[in-house]
Formats: C-alpha cells, sequence, structure tokens
C-alpha cells in the first residue's frame, strides 16, 4: 500500500512532540543568528509549517509582532494556537490554515518568510517543492528575504549515511521514509548545488548556505531535537 506522506503531520501524537518543542527547544541559537541577520522587528513575516508554534514564538517573544505562523494541518494549528496563547491569549489569532504550495495570501504580502526544520523537504516531490517555492516567491515583496533548512546528503553528519546508502534506480536520490514513534516520516536531503538549482528556477537568488554547525553551537536539546541541517537564505530576484 503506497505511503501517504501528510499522516504523520495529521497525527495527534506528531502534533503533540512539536508542541512540546516549541517550549522546551525553543528558538535554536543558529536560527537566532540569521534571523538577527536577516529579519527586522518590523517586517511582517510569514511563518510555513509552523508545527507546535516554536519559531513562532519565539519571534514574538523577541518582539517581532508582525507575524502569521502557518500550517496545512489542522491538529498543528490548533496546538500553536494553544501554545502561544498559554504565553499570550492574543497571540493565538496568528496562526492560520495554509498550504505552502497553495498560498492564498495576495502578491507581495511578506516582507520574510521563514519554513523551518527541514519542512520544505517533507513535502512528497520536487514538484511540491517547486510549487510551494513559486508560492513562497509570489507573496514575497520585492527583494523580500526566504530563510529554510534542507538536510544535506553530501555534506555534513548526514554524509556518511548517504555514502553508505544502496539506491535502487527507480528511487530518486535523498528521497526516504523515517520510522517514528507515530507513522513514518518522509523527507528528502538534498545536495547545495539541487537546492541552488530548484531556487534559481523559481526566481530566487541565495545569499548564504551555511551548515547549521557552521553558524553556531546549538545546544545538546536543539541537536538532539534536530541534529545538523542546512540553511538556505535566498532573496526574491
Amino acid at each position: 500500500m503506497e505511503r501517504d506522506p501528510q499522516a504523520h503531520w495529521l497525527e495527534t501524537e506528531t502534533a503533540l512532540h512539536y508542541a512540546r518543542a516549541a517550549v522546551r527547544v525553543g528558538i535554536w541559537a543558529s536560527e537566532k543568528v540569521l534571523l538577527e541577520r536577516h529579519f527586522s522587528k518590523d517586517h511582517r513575516i510569514l511563518e510555513l509549517g509552523c508545527g507546535g508554534g516554536r519559531v513562532s514564538l519565539g519571534l514574538l517573544q523577541s518582539g517581532y509582532s508582525n507575524v502569521i505562523a502557518t500550517d496545512f494541518s489542522p491538529i498543528m494549528v490548533s496546538l500553536a494556537r494553544a501554545v502561544l496563547a498559554d504565553h499570550e491569549e492574543a497571540w493565538e489569532k496568528i496562526v492560520e490554515q495554509q498550504d505552502a504550495t497553495a498560498l492564498t495570501y495576495p502578491d507581495k504580502s511578506f516582507d520574510r518568510v521563514i519554513f523551518a526544520f527541514n519542512g520544505l523537504m517533507c513535502l512528497p516531490s520536487r514538484d511540491h517543492r517547486l510549487a510551494a517555492l513559486r508560492a513562497i516567491q509570489r507573496v514575497l515583496k520585492p527583494g523580500g528575504i526566504f530563510l529554510f533548512t534542507a538536510s544535506d546528503r553530501e555534506k555534513g553528519a548526514n554524509a556518511a549515511f548517504w555514502a553508505k546508502e544502496e539506491q535502487t534506480d527507480d528511487e530518486i536520490p535523498g528521497d526516504r521514509w523515517h520510522e517514528s514513534d507515530t507513522s513514518p516520516v518522509f523527507i528528502h536531503s538534498s545536495t547545495e548545488a539541487e537546492t541552488r538549482g530548484e531556487l534559481f528556477e523559481t526566481g530566487f537568488t541565495v545569499i548564504e548556505c551555511p551548515l547549521s554547525t557552521e553558524v553556531a553551537a546549538d545546544g545538546p536539546l536543539v541537536r538532539e531535537f534536530a541534529g545538523e541541517t542546512r540553511f538556505f537564505v535566498a532573496r526574491k530576484s
């Protein structure tokens, strides 16, 4: 039976895991460096794949007041609202349900977009990633910045795994289903060149793309939660 790449994100246990991370893990040290480098407190910010509200909670607590947090999963939206409302009742109103591949916001609505912790790479195919990138490019203002992460299969902590991984002719390089405490979860691990190509194809220019370990020393909770990943900071061309 064919696996459903959305199923994992629709389960209560998955949503609870990310809601706990919103409070327990918070903004990573590496995320904070890049947010402070490329985001301003007066920017209108869109978060995609907000999960339990980890990034949006950190942004709001740090004084970024013009934030919209979105997720396609109703249970994620519900728990993110609860997490944010637990800190400030009005904050629950910033969370909305949106499909990253078909955003309904008007053109040029946001100064900045963030898709944290490999969210773009959890979309089930290259076509879905390109659809999301085109939607993001559309809703960004001219010169707007898109910040996201992607698991790198050539460099860093994941390289050794992918170097040993045997692949059949009908498999797409980098595609993998991971077992979890609930249902299996799909993620694509890209190469830097591959993701640069997808960004160029959809109207972005890469500003920087360091591994998270090259940006800052994240603490043990972050390393346990996220491991090592590659940041991409891209400007709407």
